[in-house]
């Protein structure tokens, strides 16, 4: 009986608003001043600086590069001959072609005419070291090795007073020794070499007239060719010296081109399409490092790559250089009655805060705390007959 009393309780109760007009300054004003707060929150914040009006997308899209440069060594007299030569872009750009990068070799080390055959393994090698044969297991090879050992133990080509591991590779082996050493890099003209970046970017959940590139609809072929960026004088040049996208991401181009790095160029798009579509949205460049320049192990970015010339002849490239990776970002947004509707009804909602919290003032922290209680609320039977209290609202005040 008491489980099925307090159900019916519960499922037989109703209750209703009821209005109580109290006539106090303090919680007067508490509660224009709550209410303030929340319209200056859905009109300042919610509407105007996140643009709760508007519906948002994602953009969507694609990324070309042209790099285009000359290097000249010939005029080094310090370097080795074989490192004299002229080197374009067919020569340091590697691969040709990356989605959304694209590698320029600013250093390099060249180690010609390898053939297949036998030779003694690098000492710097962890395990190259020998006192027998013993130590040299055949067909096996080191971790960082560069071929299988022979089984032979004997003098380094690099230094005759130790001995080695001889092993099956390609001979001779790769000598890691800088052209300039540590301070310069072989390609630093690489500096002056200029990346044409193009940008093809869209909405299409707004649909397919909001499209676009980075190239500016008024720029023709000659414009191309002459402009340069920069960030005060041309911001909307695609054209890029390489040397000031490593200066625009804080970074000095001699020191890093030595070992090579990974840099970011971010192309943001963020565009309102309630404007002219064409004139106001515009691409913003920024640039940073992306590798940690202060390492001691493994700094920098490098890879290495063969030219074969015969069966048994190559060429091989230690490429060190700047490997510079293309970021889109951005969103679009445009007018939509369905989020404006969502927010301003969401807004409105929070009004009922004020008299949530003004009540809750009243109702415990007044002096007539209990008075107000007892004019609040009011306790109606079904079963009961008797008139209504006062056929217009109550006004109680407080001077």
């Amino acid at each position: 009986m008491g489980c099925l009393k307090v159900f019916s309780n519960f499922l037989f109760w109703y209750e209703t608003p009821k209005v109580v007009h109290i006539r106090s300054k303090k919680v007067g004003i508490l509660g224009r001043f709550l209410q303030l707060c929340v319209l200056s929150y859905i009109v300042g914040y919610v509407m105007v600086y996140k643009k709760g009006y508007q519906e948002f997308a994602n953009v969507e899209s694609a990324v070309v590069t042209k790099v285009k440069g000359v290097a000249f060594t010939n005029t080094n007299p310090n370097i080795p001959d074989i490192y004299k030569r002229i080197w374009d872009t067919s020569d340091l750009i590697v691969p040709p072609s990356e989605n959304d990068a694209f590698f320029i070799t600013t250093n390099i080390i060249i180690t010609p005419n390898q053939s297949r055959g036998a030779c003694s393994e690098d000492p710097d090698v962890f395990g190259a070291l020998c006192d027998s044969s013993h130590n040299c297991v055949g067909g096996q090879s080191l971790p960082i090795g560069n071929g299988a050992m022979t089984g032979r133990c004997i003098p380094s080509d690099a230094n005759s007073s130790i001995n080695v591991c001889e092993i099956f590779a390609w001979c001779p082996i790769e000598q890691d020794i800088f052209p300039l050493g540590t301070d310069r890099p072989l390609l630093e003209e690489t500096a002056d070499f200029t990346v044409l970046i193009k940008n093809f970017i869209e909405f299409p959940m707004f649909g397919k007239t909001f499209r676009r590139r980075n190239i500016m609809e008024d720029a023709n072929k000659t414009y191309l060719q002459t402009c340069n960026f920069n960030q005060e004088r041309d911001p909307f040049c695609p054209v890029f010296r390489i040397g000031d996208i490593v200066s625009f991401a804080g970074e000095n181009f001699t020191q890093l081109a030595v070992r090579g790095g990974v840099i970011v160029i971010s192309i943001d798009w963020n565009c309102n399409l309630d404007w002219d579509f064409l004139e106001f949205c515009k691409p913003i460049y920024s640039f940073r490092r992306v590798d940690d320049p202060n390492t001691n192990i493994a700094p920098g970015w490098n890879f290495r790559h063969a030219n074969y010339h015969e069966e048994n002849r190559r060429t091989l490239f230690k490429s060190y250089g700047i490997r510079f990776v293309i970021e889109v970002r951005g969103q679009g947004a445009k007018f939509n009655i369905l989020p404006t509707m969502l927010n301003i009804g969401s807004g409105l909602a929070l009004l009922g805060v004020t008299t949530v919290v003004c009540d809750f003032i009243i109702l415990y922290f007044t002096k007539k705390r209990m008075f107000y209680k007892g004019v609040k609320f009011l306790l109606v039977n079904d079963d009961a007959e008797r008139e209504p209290l006062q056929s217009t609202a109550i006004t109680y005040g407080s001077n």
